[in-house]
């Protein structure tokens, strides 16, 4: 029984090789002098040695010479562990001292070992030593595994991290002390870094980090590209490093560190930390070219726009209150992204309505020119040749403005055959739980028909190594296979079956930007080279997934449950038939494998009672001639070594010699095996599945090529006409990683829901309207049109990632729709007619609505493009904001005002409590 935790599986692993000492020296070498000092760093859970042979004392029985002294095991294995204590015997006064008693019988040494008396010659009273019927060897276990790297026989080093420590601190400390410890070790150990996950967080955060800067420059110059003014950029920009900051202090105090998501989220939000600041300017230089001082300007032009940026923020922030509390591993990934995200617009809020003011009190010149100019020097129209190209594209843009407003049925329509036109894109789009991520690290199981020796084994295995190592790309391979003390350490984090018919290979790939092909194109080159030998399945791992916590689950997963084995066998065989020219399938298997073939005792218990033997007593001889058994441990120089009795390798290698197995019976005689049972030849289960109480046989797939969606869909058309056919109580259910991805859509999708619902009441509050902000809610099926068009055109498709993406537009896209339609209602209040107020809207807030969709959206465009570390992740979750607010921009510009207008129209008509719902007016 293993508990299994994400947080145990190893953050390091290193196979160590030395020219000079064997792996038994080596084992004890990294024991004794690496392996405490590297478990004594702060972080480090442990450091698990695999592989290896390890000392152990054998006590090698003759089984000739044990029966001519009419012996039995049993009598060995109790002299030795009778022989070898010591016990306390209480304590003893003289005098005023106390002494403790203590009688002292453990073994000093192998000779002590061999002249232990196991028993008395009859007649003669002899003592018999153990020397006369055994050898005693300082020899190693009996080898079962191996362990390899680049070819020559290594020790591996797993390293653990504790439960919530911080991978990449952890790994620091790690490869330090073993840059110490190096110096100390002969100059022929060599350590050879197969996988670091601290490594990739670190190339993964630097890149996502680096990403945010990149996209800061961006929407600063963008700014600046519209001001021509050095102190309100220069004031503008530095909102975004103190925004950051303060962020930085609020997840310190939420438990957060800097990962993936968390920096992911400042990436995202960079482009939205300027929105606040832009506002706030835009509004102190209005009233300077008024003619107020600095410090008047600063202070009215904050306290007059601090409600409405107040109100825009918290309607952004109120999208992400339902991801913070999403379950499962999309509130894993979304809650650190949601709050990182939060947590800098409300850093944002706290600059623009602070040190915005401050700083603009103090560097921006009181306006004295006439108000007109002075509004084109606001935002650099003063240039001849940037105000004629923006009047055009205003002018322009009124044009169409008005044709829209005249043509309401068309421009509907057209939106309307748009938007179901991006919902049949859904399917060609796909879908797929989360994105695999480039890795420099795979890992490629090989499985060999059960009852394979591990001779066997390990040859094909060493065939598999030479493909690797010859493969371009590859730095460092890596062999395992057979049964060894991680075996049930390996079978709890699902990575392979235990047995000696089963081997493992990794290979540590070069940096992804030294490499011309990613670790899919490697593994699938690997692939189409491994040896066709039937029986043998090799399949390989996603180990990107199993880092974000996708566990150990195959992305295709079809289980079949029922009672019978031979019948799920035949329903599991039936599926794999169908399922297997399915395009995109790799590596189809099954759970159930083929018995292993076992030799059974039959013991019959009436012919052993007759001699008084028990079943336990002849099971118990059997066991310690074949395998053997542990009678004690040796004591050296502070380590334990245990001392195994069992037959020599002569007496225990063939059939017959078990059946002449002498068995020694309490009435004083000695009675072969054969005369008490019978052998006979079967097969054993070498694994039962069980899942809520129900035996089931799981048919699994790796995919290729293909988005899991698609795939699945093939997948149950294949499967559901054979299960009507299946008999009672057998049925088929879809787990694996379509289950994950199924039961995320649900959970996002729910939250996506209730966004859209906290967005819609934080603006019927702001709008003191039921109406009004349907209106402007319109543009989150307009965002869905870019959404689909960037996915296709970027060949992503929709995951976790860019469900995530989906949820933060509902929060971003309606901030232009708010920004139109409070002007409207502005300049309707002023007395303006309907139509002319839509026009006059548009055309002031077309600048605004620009800035700000163009900050956000360059902010962005770093992620969205690119290719290094972790991009799989990132990218997603930005394509599918910048192509939503694309789109939702362009034809919130348009939309927006013909469903106001039509809505408006259909209000006056109704009565005079619809025009107070729709515009929040009183009577007066």
């Amino acid at each position: 029984v293993v508990k299994f935790d994400m947080s145990i599986m190893p953050v390091m692993l290193y196979g160590v090789t030395s020219e000079d000492m064997n792996t038994l020296e080596l084992r004890q070498l990294l024991k004794d002098v690496v392996k405490g000092r590297i478990e004594r760093q702060e972080g480090v859970a442990s450091l698990r040695l695999m592989g290896g042979l390890v000392r152990e004392i054998q006590v090698r029985v003759d089984a000739s010479k044990l029966e001519a002294r009419a012996l039995s095991l049993d009598q060995v294995v109790g002299a030795l562990r009778f022989g070898n204590l010591n016990l306390p015997a209480g304590h003893i006064t003289k005098g005023y001292k106390e002494f403790l008693v203590r009688s002292m019988g453990e073994y000093q040494n192998l000779s002590e070992i061999e002249n232990t008396i196991v028993g008395m010659t009859p007649g003669a009273g002899t003592p018999i030593y153990l020397k006369d019927i055994a050898e005693v060897a300082d020899a190693h276990h009996e080898v079962r595994s191996y362990g390899r790297t680049q070819k020559r026989d290594s020790i591996i080093l797993m390293v653990s991290k504790q439960s919530g420590a911080n991978t990449l601190q952890v790994g620091n400390r790690v490869k330090k002390e073993l840059k110490e410890i190096e110096r100390i070790l002969p100059s022929d150990v060599r350590f050879h870094l197969f996988f670091d996950q601290s490594e990739i967080i670190r190339r993964i955060t630097s890149r996502t980090g680096g990403n945010a800067v990149v996209g800061g420059i961006l929407a600063v110059l963008m700014i600046f590209f519209f001001l021509r003014n050095w102190r309100p950029t220069f004031t503008i920009a530095l909102a975004i490093p103190l925004s950051i900051i303060a962020t930085f202090i609020a997840m310190y105090f939420a438990g957060y560190t800097l990962n993936l998501m968390t920096l992911a989220g400042l990436a995202l939000g960079v482009g939205m930390l300027v929105d606040n600041a832009v506002v706030v300017i835009e509004n102190i230089f209005r009233h300077l070219e008024e003619g107020a001082d600095r410090i008047t300007a600063a202070k009215e032009g904050a306290r007059e726009v601090a409600m409405a940026i107040t109100a825009s923020t918290l309607t952004t922030m109120t999208v992400f209150l339902p991801m913070i509390f999403a379950t499962g591993i999309a509130g894993k990934l979304s809650r650190g992204l949601a709050l990182t995200i939060s947590f800098a617009l409300l850093a944002s809020l706290f600059v623009a309505l602070t040190l915005v003011p401050m700083l603009a009190s103090v560097i921006f010149k009181r306006q004295r020119s006439d108000p007109g100019q002075a509004n084109q020097k606001r935002f650099g129209e003063g240039d001849s040749s940037r105000m004629t190209l923006f009047e055009g594209i205003k002018e322009r843009y009124q044009r169409v403005l008005r044709w829209s407003l005249s043509h309401r049925k068309t421009v509907l329509g057209v939106t309307a055959a748009l938007f179901l036109i991006s919902l049949g894109l859904i399917p060609i789009v796909g879908t797929e739980f989360m994105p695999s991520s480039d890795q420099p690290f795979i890992m490629l199981n090989v499985e060999m028909p059960v009852g394979t020796s591990l001779e066997e084994t390990n040859r094909l295995v060493g065939k598999i190594e030479d493909i690797l190592i010859a493969e371009e790309g590859v730095l460092t391979v890596g062999a395992f296979g057979g049964l060894s003390e991680s075996s049930k350490m390996d079978v709890a984090f699902g990575s392979v079956d235990a047995g000696i018919n089963v081997g493992q290979l990794s290979a540590r790939l070069v940096d992804k930007k030294l490499r011309k092909r990613s670790d899919v194109e490697i593994m699938d080159a690997v692939r189409s080279k491994l040896p066709e030998v039937e029986g043998v399945k090799f399949e390989f791992k996603d180990m990107s997934k199993q880092m974000m916590g996708g566990g150990a689950a195959a992305p295709v997963d079809i289980k079949v449950f029922g009672k019978d084995l031979a019948t799920l066998r035949e329903i599991s065989e039936k599926i794999v038939r169908r399922i297997e020219g399915i395009e995109g399938l790799r590596d189809l298997d099954t759970s159930l494998r083929a018995g292993k073939p076992e030799l059974r005792i039959r013991i019959d218990h009436e012919k052993a009672g007759r001699v008084g033997l028990s079943v336990g007593q002849v099971a118990g001889t059997i066991q310690t001639a074949m395998q053997g058994k542990v009678a004690g441990q040796l004591r050296s120089k502070g380590d334990e070594f245990d001392i195994r009795v069992r037959f020599r390798e002569g007496d225990r290698t063939a059939i017959e010699d078990i059946e002449n197995l002498t068995v020694r019976s309490p009435l004083g005689f000695q009675i072969p095996l054969k005369q008490v049972a019978h052998l006979e030849y079967g097969e054993g289960p070498v694994k039962l599945d069980r899942e809520d109480q129900s035996r089931l046989v799981s048919v699994t797939a790796n995919v290729f090529g293909r988005d899991l969606g698609s795939i699945m869909t093939d997948v149950k058309n294949a499967v559901a006409p054979m299960a009507k056919g299946f008999p009672s109580g057998y049925f088929v259910e879809f787990g694996g990683e379509y289950e994950q991805m199924r039961e995320t859509f649900v959970a996002l999708g729910a939250a996506l829901l209730l966004a859209v619902l906290l967005v819609y009441m934080v603006m019927a509050a702001s709008f003191e309207s039921f109406a009004q902000p349907l209106v402007i809610m319109t543009t989150l099926p307009l965002a869905w049109i870019g959404v689909g068009l960037m996915l296709l055109i970027a060949g992503k498709t929709i995951s976790l990632v860019s469900f995530l993406g989906l949820i933060m537009l509902a929060g971003i896209v309606v901030n232009n729709g708010i920004v139109l339609i409070d002007y409207t209602n502005q300049l309707r209040k002023r007395g303006v007619e309907q139509h002319e107020a839509l026009i006059q809207a548009g055309a002031t807030r077309l600048r605004p609505i620009l800035i700000t969709s163009g900050t956000t959206i360059l902010g962005m465009i770093p992620m969205a493009l690119s290719t290094s570390e972790g991009a799989e992740m990132r990218s997603p979750i930005a394509l599918t904001v910048i192509g939503g607010l694309l789109t939702a921009t362009v034809l919130t510009l348009v939309i927006i005002p013909v469903v106001y207008s039509i809505v408006d129209r259909i209000s006056y008509r109704t009565s005079k409590r619809a025009m107070e719902m729709l515009h929040g007016e009183g009577e007066g």
